[in-house]
Parts: C-alpha cells; sequence; structure tokens
C-alpha cells in the first residue's frame, strides 16, 4: 500500500511539473506568436516602406528624366538663341554697312553736286541709320551677355587716346546744344591693362546717356588713379534722377520718364549695358543724382593699373605717329559680300592706299602669300576656307605670318581672333576713319607694344622709361607668367625678356612661346653668365643675347629699333639693305638715295655690321672698309663664313681706290666695289644685280 501511495503522490508531482511546464511553453509560445505577430506587422511595414520608395523612385526616375528632357531643350534653346543673335547680327549690320557706308561715299563724291536739301537729306538718313544700329547694338550686347558669350579681352590701352576718342563721338550729339563737354585724363592713369572695347562702350553709353538728359551747361569725362584702379567720373548738369528711381536706374527697360525718353531716342538698356560690362571688367559703378542739378557715374576699375597712382616721376612723352606714304602702302580685302567689297575698297582707295581683293578664303591666301600686301582686312565668313582658317594659315606660313590681320566682321569674337594672331578685331559697320586708322596703327614702327619682361621693377622701369623716350610704346610683365597671358591676348613687336625669373624662367618662356608658334623677336636681357648649352638653346628660340650693365639699354634700344626697320621692310616687301658705315652723314645720304625702293638698316661699326647681318639676314651689305674695333675686310669675311647669311652678297662702298684694296675686298668675299663718291643710279643698279627680283617693283 505504501508503494501505491507513493507512486500516487509522484505521479501527483509529476502532473503538476507538466502542468507547470505546459503552462511555461504556453507562454513561451504566447511569447514567439506574439513576437511573430509583430515581425509579420514590421514586414508589413517594411513591405509598405520599401513599395513607397520603389514608387518614390520611379517619381525620381521620371523627374530626373523629365529634368534632363528640359535641360536638353534649354540647351538647344540656348544654342539656337545664339544662331539667331549670329544670323541677325549678321543680317542687321551688312545692309546697314551698306547704308552709312553709301552715305559716306555720295557725300565725298557728289557733296558739290548735291543740293543744300540732298546734302541734309543724306545727312539724315546717315543720322536715322546711325540711331537704328545703335539700338539694335543694345539688343545685341545685352542678349549676348545674359546667353554668357561676353569675355574680357585684356590689353594694353591707351586711356588717353580712348577717352578723346569718346568725347569726339558724342560731341556730335551736342551741336545744337549749349554744352561745353570736357575730358581729363591725369598722367599715371594715362595706361591700363584692361578690355578696351569694353571701356570704350562704357564710356560712349555713358557720355551718350549725360548727353540725352543735358539741355545745357558743361559734361566732364574724367580718368584718374586710385592705387592700381581706374576711376572713371562722368559727370553732367542735365535733368537729374529722383532719388527714388536711384536704385532701379541699371535694371533693363527701366525708364526714369518714358515721355523724356521717347523725345531722346534710346531703348532703356544702355546703364543696364554699363552695369554689366563694369561687371565683367571686375569694377564697380556708382551713382549720385541731383534733380535739376545733374547726375554723377564712378566706375572704378581694380587692378588694371601698373602703378600705385602716387609717382611723382613725369609721364614719358607720347610717341609722335609718323607719317604714313600711303602710296607705298597695299591693303588686300578678303570678303565675299561684293557691296562690302565696293564700300571699303572706296573708303581705303579715296585715302590713297592701293587695295586687292579676294572674295574667299582661298584667293585671299594666294594674293598674300603673292603680293606680301602691307594688311590685311579680313571677314570670317567665307566661302571654301572661313577666316579663322585662313589667320591660322596666315600665321603659320613665314610668307606671311609678320602682315598685320585685322578683322572685319559683324560678330564679336574678339578673344578668339587675337589668340590667332589677328592685329586689330573690327565690327561692321565701320566708317572710313576707322580703316584709315588700322592701316596707320598696323604701318606704323612700334605699332605694337615692347613688352618687357623683368621680376626687378627698378630694372623694368629703367628699361621702360628708356625706350619710351626714345618713342616706344611700350607694356611690362612681372613675371613669366604674366608675360604668357599678355602675349596670347595681345603679341607684342618685341619682347625684352630676363631669364632669371621666379616661378617661369625666360628660358620656359622663350619655349612655350615658340612653340605656340609665337614668331614675334626676342632680346634677352640678363645678367647671367651663360653656359655654352643656354646659348644654343636661346639661338634656337631666336633670342638674341645682351648682358646686363655699361651700355645695355643703348644696346637694346638700337637693336629694337632695328627690329622694326626690319618688320616694316617685311610688312612693305622691300629688299632690304645693311649699311656698315661709322660715318653717320654718309649713312643718311645712302638712306635716301636708296629710298623708296629698298629699306636700308644701318650698322656703325664692323663687329655691330657683323652682328645684324647674323640676326636679320638682308639682302644686300654695303660695306665700308675703314670701321672701328672691326675693319670692313675682316667684317666681309665674317659675315660670309657665316652659314646664316654666308649667301648674303657684300658690296664694297668705300673711298679706298687702289687696286690692292679693291683685290684685298674680293679675297675677303665682296661681289662688287663701288668707290666713294657714289653715283645714286650705280648704286641702285649694282644692288638690283645682286638681288633677287622678288623686291622691286
Amino acid at each position: 500500500m505504501s508503494d501505491e501511495k507513493l507512486s500516487y503522490e509522484e505521479l501527483l508531482a509529476e502532473n503538476e511539473r507538466l502542468k507547470k511546464e505546459l503552462a511555461e511553453r504556453n507562454r513561451v509560445a504566447r511569447r514567439a506568436v506574439a513576437s511573430f505577430q509583430q515581425r509579420a506587422l514590421h514586414m508589413e511595414i517594411i513591405r509598405q516602406q520599401n513599395d513607397d520608395l520603389d514608387r518614390l523612385a520611379r517619381q525620381l526616375a521620371d523627374a530626373r528624366k523629365q529634368a534632363e528632357e528640359r535641360a536638353t531643350e534649354v540647351e538647344e534653346a540656348a544654342r539656337l538663341k545664339s544662331e539667331f543673335l549670329a544670323n541677325f547680327s549678321h543680317e542687321i549690320r551688312t545692309p546697314l554697312n551698306g547704308i552709312i557706308g553709301y552715305c559716306d561715299l555720295l557725300a565725298r563724291e557728289e557733296g558739290e553736286r548735291l543740293t543744300l536739301h540732298g546734302r541734309r537729306d543724306l545727312a539724315t538718313v546717315k543720322k536715322n541709320a546711325k540711331t537704328l544700329l545703335a539700338l539694335i547694338n543694345d539688343i545685341l550686347d545685352l542678349s549676348k551677355i545674359e546667353a554668357g558669350h561676353v569675355e574680357a579681352v585684356k590689353e594694353n590701352v591707351d586711356v588717353d587716346e580712348l577717352v578723346t576718342d569718346a568725347a569726339a563721338t558724342v560731341r556730335e550729339l551736342l551741336q545744337s546744344k549749349d554744352i561745353v563737354l570736357t575730358a581729363r585724363v591725369s598722367p599715371e592713369a594715362r595706361q591700363a591693362f584692361t578690355d578696351g572695347l569694353k571701356l570704350r562702350q562704357i564710356c560712349l553709353n555713358l557720355l551718350s546717356n549725360a548727353a540725352k538728359f543735358t539741355e545745357m551747361g558743361e559734361i566732364l569725362i574724367d580718368a584718374s588713379a586710385k592705387g592700381s584702379s581706374l576711376v572713371l567720373r562722368i559727370e553732367d548738369t542735365g535733368i537729374g534722377i529722383p532719388s527714388d528711381q536711384l536704385p532701379h536706374i541699371f535694371e533693363k527697360f527701366r525708364q526714369v520718364d518714358g515721355s523724356r525718353t521717347r523725345k531722346v531716342g534710346g531703348t532703356g538698356l544702355g546703364l543696364a549695358i554699363v552695369h554689366e560690362l563694369v561687371r565683367i571688367l571686375d569694377g564697380t559703378i556708382d551713382v549720385k543724382s541731383s534733380p535739376g542739378r545733374g547726375t554723377s557715374f564712378t566706375v572704378v576699375l581694380r587692378g588694371c593699373l601698373e602703378s600705385d597712382g602716387t609717382s611723382d616721376a613725369v609721364a614719358p612723352e607720347r610717341p609722335v605717329e609718323p607719317t604714313i606714304d600711303f602710296a607705298e602702302a597695299t591693303v588686300l580685302l578678303v570678303d565675299d559680300d561684293p557691296l562690302l567689297q565696293q564700300l571699303v575698297g572706296g573708303h581705303l582707295q579715296s585715302a590713297g592706299l592701293r587695295v586687292l581683293v579676294a572674295s574667299d578664303g582661298v584667293e585671299g591666301l594666294a594674293l598674300a602669300r603673292e603680293h606680301r600686301p602691307t594688311v590685311i582686312f579680313l571677314d570670317i565668313h567665307l566661302p571654301q576656307l572661313s577666316g579663322w582658317s585662313v589667320l591660322g594659315k596666315l600665321k603659320s606660313d613665314p610668307r606671311t605670318a609678320s602682315i598685320p590681320v585685322v578683322i572685319l566682321s559683324v560678330e564679336e569674337q574678339r578673344a578668339r581672333g587675337f589668340a590667332l594672331g589677328a592685329f586689330e578685331y573690327l565690327v561692321k559697320p565701320v566708317e572710313q576713319d576707322r580703316l584709315i586708322s588700322a592701316v596707320k596703327k598696323a604701318v606704323a614702327p612700334g605699332a605694337r607694344d615692347v613688352l618687357v619682361v623683368d621680376d626687378d621693377p627698378e630694372q623694368r622701369e629703367l628699361v621702360v622709361r628708356s625706350l619710351r623716350t626714345a618713342g616706344f610704346s611700350t607694356s611690362e610683365a612681372k613675371d613669366g607668367n604674366d608675360a604668357m597671358l599678355r602675349v596670347r591676348v595681345s603679341p607684342p613687336s618685341l619682347m625684352i625678356l630676363d631669364i632669371m625669373m621666379p616661378g617661369l624662367d625666360g628660358f620656359e618662356v622663350l619655349r612655350r612661346c615658340r612653340e605656340e608658334g609665337m614668331s614675334f623677336p626676342v632680346i634677352v636681357l640678363t645678367a647671367k653668365e651663360l653656359s655654352t648649352t643656354e646659348e644654343k638653346l636661346l639661338q634656337q628660340g631666336f633670342a638674341q643675347v645682351i648682358q646686363k650693365g655699361g651700355a645695355a639699354i643703348d644696346r637694346v634700344i638700337d637693336q629694337a629699333k632695328q627690329h622694326v626697320m626690319q618688320r616694316r621692310a617685311i610688312v612693305t616687301g622691300r629688299p632690304r639693305v645693311l649699311y656698315v658705315e661709322d660715318v653717320e652723314q654718309n649713312r643718311d645720304l645712302v638712306r635716301r638715295y636708296l629710298y623708296p625702293e629698298f629699306e636700308v638698316l644701318e650698322a656703325e661699326d664692323g663687329e655691330v655690321g657683323v652682328e645684324r647681318a647674323s640676326q636679320q639676314v638682308p639682302d644686300a651689305v654695303l660695306m665700308d672698309l675703314s670701321l672701328p674695333r672691326l675693319d670692313g675686310w675682316a667684317a666681309t669675311a665674317r659675315i660670309k663664313a657665316d652659314p646664316r647669311c654666308g649667301h648674303v652678297p657684300v658690296i664694297a662702298l668705300t673711298a679706298h681706290a687702289s687696286q690692292e684694296d679693291r683685290d684685298r675686298a674680293m679675297q675677303a668675299g665682296c661681289v662688287a666695289y663701288l668707290t666713294k663718291p657714289v653715283d645714286r643710279e650705280e648704286l641702285v643698279a649694282t644692288l638690283r644685280k645682286f638681288i633677287p627680283r622678288r623686291g622691286h617693283g
């Protein structure tokens, strides 16, 4: 019994344990079910979130696609707008060019036969055409600015000349008004490194605005320096601007007084364009005005002046532009528009210039290579070969590389033109005076700046002042990087280059210039003792070396003059004759004898004569025999031994008349022997005999 009872108690205990175990398992199961439900809920939430994310992803993809499509549409619209602006500019400017140009031709050729009414009517046509051109220019300028197609092309700018020219242009608007227009430029602000075309437009727009809204009194344009900043101030005694309108005057199409504007003309875009141009030139513009008393605009262009404006030094005199003998100048006009050919050709011919005409790029290249004209006027849009291609081929050909090329186009792409080697860039329509001015600028000695590159400011100032005193126009670069920026925008006629400079030294500057196809001459002015390897490197870059110290500056000036003469000889196509003679009177006499058929280079002693013959390779050498430092016999022998100039004929021109002297000269390498006093006809005939006929006629 006891055993049975024990078993029963064990069973009860086991049952109780099992109940507890079951209860525990039920709790675990409930927790598991709850956890599963929770997980299921989470999974549903995640599924819903994934669905939302998928939907958002699809929406983003659709939005991205739509944005890309809109961007493509905007890009295409911008392209079409640019094409439209280019075509619009071309189609509008071309007939206006004809209208304005033929008004000038009629006034000049038929002026005496026109009645008073006829002259007045002709003047009215021209005035209205220029007004229409100004309105179109405003619209096109603002459109190009908004499209981001306007960039600054910085160059050395004669501020004095620019301000004077702008004032003279605006004076035409003041002929019927009692207004005095005054232009002032302080000495320290006469030269600036900025975009000359945009600076001129700023001056013209502000002066024109002053002229429109001033009936009497005074208009002043003043250019001064503040540190390295150029400060332009345009003041008038006009109607003024109400104070509540001042914050809005630079807004597009904003006109303070619509009725007044309709009376004087304009689009309401002039000041908006000025504001944008000043911004592009990294400047600021402010305005102060009082109704009934006048308005004052102040433009500040930062960092465009070399000096700090505090120097007490007297500003160097500006070189006098030489008189141009137009009878010797030939202009090649490359343009496919018969109307423009007739118009521009007429302007140039009436000024005494000989004009050649080409109707396409291929013909233009052929005529340039055959005739080597003094100046080439080149349109961009040409059949067969574009103007850009023509320009590139001209500058890569040694026969035509030195010929100044003036772009004459309805489009303003000055940066590209200058980068490819253009000398000047004119936008049609162009009046006669600007065409002639471009020719004068191109053929004048020192037409383009002599660029002085040196990291020593004192040395730079010394060279610059010496060159300016000698009649050269100069610009400066403070190091190699600065020099490269300047020559790429506006290649100089001559570079004076230091070798030892931080960052980009002279060797690297010279290498990059020649690598990029720049053909201007270089004079290396250095204190460094050059090794043989370094001298060869410079010679390979066609550079001439002058050691600093002593009479180095005088030699630089002398060589600069020779380079100018050489350039003029190449441009005009006249044979170059080097005359080695120590008596200045004799050099002057021969120079006059040979003008205008020959271009005369000069050397005052035998050493200099040998050096210039090697560097400049003239078509012939006239050699005196009694010379300082190195006599004529020895100089002739050295010239004939030089592989660079050994082929050049040397003609003795001397007072030594003995047979012994003659034989000695012939043994040294002379091809002819002339005795002083020489007969002009004999001298010319001898030169013609030994110089190839390409240069004659």
